[in-house]
This record gives C-alpha cells, sequence and structure tokens, in this order.
C-alpha cells in the first residue's frame, strides 16, 4: 500500500504511535508499536547503581551506550532507559533527577516529541508518499515539486445565537454551514446533519475561524446537552490541550487550547499564526516535511519551535542527545566588555524629510548567511582545535572552528538555498507561483527565527556569545557596505541592521556584484522609490529607525511603522491614513509633494466634520487591545480595564495575551460602564467620545506630515482653533 502521511501522534492508552495514511482512495488508520528511551548521565560509580535502583521502580530495561552528550564533545557512556509507557516519561525523569538532588545527574532526550523521534528513526516525514508495507519514504523532504493527494476540504462556519453579546456553552446552535451547504433549524437536527454531512463530504482538512479558541469546544458540548457525540474526525474524540498565556518578544500573547481531530487536519484560521502570517496552507505543507512535525500541530506552533524541531533532527542524526533542563551560564563579563559585545545590528540614523530617486537595497538573508559563512554555532565557538582560527569575531574577538562544520550552519544552509530556488521558481512558474511564494514566506520566518534562538537562554542550542558574534558581523558588513556606497558616489539616507536606502548617481548593479564578491552574500535591489519619506520619533525629531513611507516607481507605496500597518488601530483611523496616502502618492517627486499636503489637510478636515456630526458608523470606531495581565493586576483605571470590567460583570474573564475590542464612549468619566462599550454589547444607539477619536485621526495625519511642519498641536490647532477643551459625545443620528 502507497499513501501520504497525513497526521502522526502517540496513542496514550495503546503506548503506540498512530499514523493516518492519505491512499489515493481514502485514510486509513495504522498502529505501530514504538517504545522511546530516555538517557542518564551519572558519575560512574552512581550510574553502576542507577539500574537496580530503576528495576525496583518497574523499569527494568536499561543499557550501557556510548553517545554524545553535547555538542562537540566525543562519546562517553550514558545509560539507556527504555519506557515501557509513554504517559511515564515525564515522572521518571523528575524521579531520576530527584535521586541526583536535581544537580549531580544530567538526562537527555526527555521532553522530545514522540511523533518527531518516531518519524525520524524510520526515515519518514509528514506527508511523504510512503511505502506503507516496508514503512519506507518514496519521496524527499527537500524535493521541490513532490506529490500531494488531491485534498478534500470542508470550511466550517458556526452562527450562535447569543443571548448576552458574546457566545457561551451554554447558547443555542442557530446555523452551521459547511462549504455552500447551511444546516439550520432544531438544534439537535443542526447536530445529527452535521455529523452526516462530514461522513459524506469526508474531508482530508477542515477550517475553521476561532474553532480552537471555541467553536468546536462549543460543538462537543451542545452535542454532550443532547446525550450525542459530535464526531467531526475519522476517529472517535478529539486531541486536546490547555489554553495558556506566554510572555515573547516584550508582549503577552495567549495561546488558546487546541482542539485536534483525529484522521483529519483541523487549521484555525483564525488563531494560527502559521497559518495566517508565515505561509498559508503550502508553506505549512512544506515546513512539515523539513521539520518532521505533522501539520495539524505545526499550525498551531511558532516558527522558532520549528527551527527548534529541525535542530533537534539533525543533532539527533548525529548521535547526539538533547540534553533536558538545559542550564548553560553567559560567561562572566566585564562592563568594558559588555559594552564591546552587548549590541545590536548596525543603524544609520534616517535623513527625516522627503528624499527624491532613492534606491533600497537588502542584504538576503544576512544574519543566517553569517551563520552559515562564518560557521557560527555553539560547539564551533572557541573551540580547542582552532586556537588560530581565521574566523576571528570583529571588535569582539570570538574564534570559530575552521575544521568541523557547526550544527546550526548545517540546519540553516539547505534552508537558504531552498528559500531562494522557491523565490526563483515564483517568479520563473506562474502558474504555481502561489505554492511557491508561501513556500518562500514561511522559510523566511524560520531564518528569521533562527537568529534570535542563537541569544535566547531556553532555546536547546542557543548561546549568547553566538548571537553576539552575529550581530557583530552584521554591523561590521553594514559599515563596510557603507563606505563603499559613499565611496562610489551614493549618499547613504538610511541603513538597518541589513538594509540600505542609498541616493545619488552611483549604479546600483555593479555596486551590488561588488558587495557579493566582498561579503559573498547577495545584496538585492528592494526597489527604486520616486520618493521616500523618513519620518521623526514621536518625542524626538531624531529620525525613527523603521517608520517611513514612500512611493515606488511602478506607483506602488511600501510603509512601515504608520497606523495603517498596525492592527489595534481602528478602522476609521486606517481609512483616514489609507486616503492621505492616496492623496500624496499622486505627487512623483517632493516638490509635487508639497502641493499635494494641502489635500491632505483638507481630508483631515473633511472627517473631523464627520466625527463631530455623528455620521461615522460605529463599527468604524472600534479599538483592539491587547490584555497584558489580570483584570486585578492593573493599577491604573483607563479603557481596558473598562473594558475587562464590563465584561467581568457580565461573567466573562479575559486571560493575558487576548484582545478586548471596544468603542470609547466618554474618555473623561470613571465609570467603567459608561466609558467605554464593548463591541459585543453594542447595541447601535451609543454615543462615542468625537474628542477622543478627533485626537486619533490628528496624530495619524500628524504622523505623515510632520517633517513638513504639522505637529500635532498645529494640526489640533486648525481643526479646534478655541482649543474646545468638552469632550464632546457625539450621539449618532436617529
Amino acid at each position: 500500500m502507497r499513501g501520504w502521511i497525513l497526521d502522526c501522534h502517540p496513542d496514550y492508552g495503546l503506548n503506540s504511535m498512530v499514523m493516518w495514511v492519505r491512499t489515493a482512495e481514502r485514510a486509513e488508520r495504522l498502529v505501530h508499536d514504538y517504545r522511546p528511551d530516555i538517557y542518564v548521565w551519572a558519575p560512574a560509580v552512581e550510574m553502576q547503581s542507577l539500574p537496580r535502583r530503576l528495576e525496583m521502580i518497574d523499569f527494568p530495561d536499561t543499557s550501557i551506550e556510548r553517545k554524545r552528550l553535547w555538542l562537540g564533545e566525543r562519546e562517553r557512556e550514558a545509560l539507556r532507559v527504555g519506557i515501557p509507557r509513554y504517559s511515564d516519561i515525564q515522572n521518571l525523569a523528575r524521579t531520576i533527577d530527584s535521586w541526583g538532588h536535581h544537580d549531580r545527574y544530567r538526562l537527555f532526550n526527555v521532553d522530545l516529541r514522540l511523533e518527531q523521534r518516531f518519524l525520524l528513526e524510520r526515515g519518514l516525514f509528514p506527508l511523504a508518499l510512503t511505502d506503507m508495507n516496508n514503512l519506507r519514504a518514496l519521496d524527499s523532504p527537500w524535493r521541490h515539486d513532490y506529490p500531494l493527494p488531491q485534498f478534500r476540504e470542508a470550511i466550517l462556519d458556526i452562527a450562535v445565537r447569543a443571548e448576552n453579546g458574546i457566545p457561551t456553552f451554554d447558547d443555542r446552535l442557530k446555523k452551521v454551514t459547511v462549504n455552500d451547504i447551511e444546516l439550520d433549524g432544531p438544534e439537535d437536527h443542526i447536530l445529527e446533519e452535521l455529523n452526516r454531512v462530514i461522513a459524506e463530504l469526508d474531508p482530508d482538512i477542515v477550517y475553521t475561524g476561532r474553532g480552537d479558541d471555541f467553536y468546536m469546544h462549543y460543538l462537543a458540548r451542545r452535542a454532550e446537552e443532547h446525550g450525542m457525540v459530535m464526531e467531526l474526525g475519522r476517529g472517535e474524540g478529539a486531541r486536546m490541550s490547555k489554553g495558556k498565556s506566554y510572555f515573547t518578544y516584550g508582549r503577552i500573547l495567549y495561546k488558546p487550547p487546541a482542539y485536534k481531530l483525529r484522521g483529519r487536519i483541523h487549521i484555525d484560521r483564525e488563531q494560527s499564526f502559521m497559518y495566517v502570517e508565515a505561509g498559508g496552507m503550502y508553506g505549512l505543507i512544506d515546513l512539515s516535511r523539513m521539520s518532521l512535525i505533522p501539520v495539524q500541530d505545526l499550525s498551531r506552533l511558532s516558527p522558532g519551535s520549528a527551527i527548534s524541531a529541525m535542530q533537534v533532527n539533525e543533532a539527533l542524526r548525529t548521535g547526539h542527545l538533547i540534553l533536558w533542563k538545559k542550564n548553560i551560564p553567559e560567561e562572566f563579563k566585564t562592563a568594558r566588555e559588555l559594552l564591546i559585545c552587548d549590541r545590536g545590528g548596525f543603524i544609520h540614523n534616517p535623513v527625516v524629510g522627503i528624499h527624491d530617486s532613492v534606491t533600497e537595497l537588502d542584504f538576503c538573508s544576512l544574519y543566517p548567511n553569517i551563520m552559515v559563512r562564518y560557521n557560527i554555532s555553539p560547539e564551533t565557538l572557541m573551540c580547542d582545535c582552532c586556537p588560530r582560527s581565521s574566523i576571528r569575531v570583529p571588535e569582539i574577538g570570538y574564534h570559530f572552528c575552521e575544521r568541523e562544520r557547526g550544527l546550526i550552519p548545517r540546519v540553516i544552509e539547505p534552508v537558504i538555498r531552498r528559500r531562494m530556488a522557491c523565490k526563483r521558481l515564483a517568479r520563473e512558474a506562474p502558474r504555481h507561483n502561489d505554492i511557491y511564494a508561501q513556500r518562500a514566506k514561511v522559510l523566511k520566518w524560520i531564518l528569521v527565527t533562527c537568529f534570535g534562538y542563537t541569544g535566547y537562554r531556553n532555546a536547546r542550542f542557543g548561546r549568547i556569545e553566538c548571537h553576539e558574534s552575529i550581530t557583530a558581523y552584521g554591523r561590521e558588513i553594514l559599515l563596510r557596505s557603507s563606505e563603499i556606497a559613499e565611496r562610489r558616489g551614493f549618499r547613504v539616507l538610511h541603513g538597518i541592521v541589513d538594509s540600505l536606502w542609498l541616493s545619488g548617481d552611483g549604479d546600483c548593479e555593479s555596486f551590488c556584484e561588488e558587495i557579493d564578491r566582498e561579503f559573498d552574500i547577495p545584496l538585492e535591489v528592494e526597489g527604486h522609490y520616486s520618493w521616500i519619506v523618513f519620518l521623526p520619533c514621536v518625542t524626538t525629531d531624531i529620525g525613527a529607525l523603521n517608520r517611513y513611507y514612500g512611493l515606488f516607481d511602478d506607483g506602488e507605496l511600501k510603509t512601515r511603522g504608520i497606523a495603517v500597518r498596525k492592527r489595534d488601530t481602528p478602522p476609521l483611523i486606517k481609512d483616514v491614513q489609507h486616503e492621505m496616502l492616496h492623496e500624496l502618492s499622486k505627487a512623483s517627486c517632493s516638490s509635487e509633494f508639497q502641493d499635494r499636503i494641502a489635500g491632505v489637510l483638507d481630508l483631515l478636515c473633511i472627517h473631523a466634520g464627520k466625527l463631530l456630526d455623528g455620521s461615522v458608523p460605529l463599527e468604524k470606531l472600534i479599538l483592539t487591545k491587547r490584555v497584558s495581565r489580570r483584570l486585578e493586576d492593573y493599577r491604573q483605571f483607563n479603557d481596558s480595564v473598562a473594558a475587562l470590567m464590563q465584561l467581568r460583570e457580565r461573567g466573562f474573564e479575559v486571560p493575558p495575551g487576548k484582545v478586548v475590542r471596544f468603542i470609547v464612549c466618554d474618555s473623561s468619566t470613571k465609570d467603567f460602564r459608561r466609558r467605554v462599550k464593548v463591541d459585543h454589547f453594542i447595541r447601535g444607539d451609543e454615543e462615542y467620545d468625537a474628542w477622543s477619536y478627533m485626537n486619533l485621526v490628528v496624530r495619524a495625519t500628524a504622523e505623515l506630515i510632520s517633517p513638513f511642519g504639522w505637529d500635532f498641536d498645529s494640526l489640533r490647532d486648525l481643526i479646534d482653533p478655541d482649543q474646545e477643551t468638552n469632550p464632546g459625545r457625539t450621539a449618532l443620528p436617529g
């Protein structure tokens, strides 16, 4: 039998691995016996006594094996412990760790994904075309033109009779739509019909919006109320996990509880970052094949989890064990050493204002290419075998191995090559443009993340010294590139990390060729602007590092760091800024741009008038704010707190990391019921705080034209010369 591995997961009841295989005709469930191992290193005397202690607690399957305990190390003896029951892995590891007083023993391969280990050990990968009789892959994860089955898909949309504005598990089901099939009527009838339709369609992929967050759990609860079982998968029940709040890159985010179907792939198209932002279904499939994480699981993970999995796979392939509870402290540094080492990427502050005829140049995957070219990896850092290495980090002085290729470069190099190939194929194969573009996009996220993980203390193979080395090389390359550009007659208007903005009469093509020869890292023309505006920081006149907008020669606008790019911007403000940008884009040069500012001011006055006369629809005024803490942990009363208090009053708790949406009704009051109105509770006759929104419109306008003498105060004077202080709540007519 031949088929594609649709899903793979452990069955904790059977202590076996379950594979769902999609053949040309149907989906098959296959069960495979698999017993994972963990490993223990202990001082020699204690290593001899461990097997007896383990046998006393019913873990008799042990043996001494020679393994590499860390990258770059020679093989050493470690105790292998066979695990008969999957659910015992964590408890056993904690027990052994306690025997060593949590510091004498080192444990390995404890917290690895079982499906990932199973596939790796058998030479398989998700959605590989596989000879199931011999359990042999007939495919390669790095192939570009790999075959896939004709997936059957179902798009599931659910409507709830929400009695309290926000749907709850106690509200009755109103309607379900599966693709173009509408199911309505009594609730039990809808649920029965949904089971029947899903069984008839037999989809491989089920798409939902907020399925993980609410709707799949809701359907299961409503079915339970009627003594029914919701059968949306090909097997009984679903694989579920709890939701959690977590901190990342300076923000609190919320990961909703997962609802994974058995034998089908459930994709939550609203909650999955990997689907929405990082590459769509084609990108997910491609990354799943490379990382050995099944698509359904991967859609609920981050790009960092994928690159970490790829690194683990490479380490296991080369005979390494994966340390549990990694704790490698950063080397001590003096204050002087910190000043030298602890720096970010290259920054050339932008020249604030408008500039004509500007070229933007970007290094292709600068940091990943640096890792590959200079062999940057934890085990190659300051190696003993190459004290005279020519790979010496500028400014810092670290050196890297010239003899052995590091783990990180071995993992990253094929990803870089694959992304470049996908970009080329997207240009050369118009019929398959979407496929290759999505693959290139997801690989870009992987390459972006791999740099951050080198300095992340919880990353399995992170070392801050590697992170410091990458940024040091990056600064050197950008600085020298800027010097070469100026020597060639360019003026450097702005530079940040891996990009340069140049004006002048130099030859961009020959400049890029020289940089490529000099550093062996491709420098590409991102585009040529007819004009570009670099914006100042909000609180100073210094150029902001990543806030600008400009008009390419082909008429396309590029914007960064302004209101239209931000997810929490109300629709009204986005509309206003889009209109203003459209007005400015009619200019072909800086002199014409200045003439268009009058049109921007006219638009400001028009929208100010609409706000004051109450003609702005309420749905255009909804603000989106991410909750950073529990309600009781807030110390100051603000709009978000008022929204959370409204929600709690009606029985709804919002965990940190989720968002709340509301309109501002009266920003001057301390009454949470009157200050805002949560979007689910809006009736349509609410009053809104016109001047709160006016300030947002003025701020969005100043964001675009402050370099030209129109800051917030002068624009506020324009629309409110008498400096009206009354907030001016406005009711919709009628």
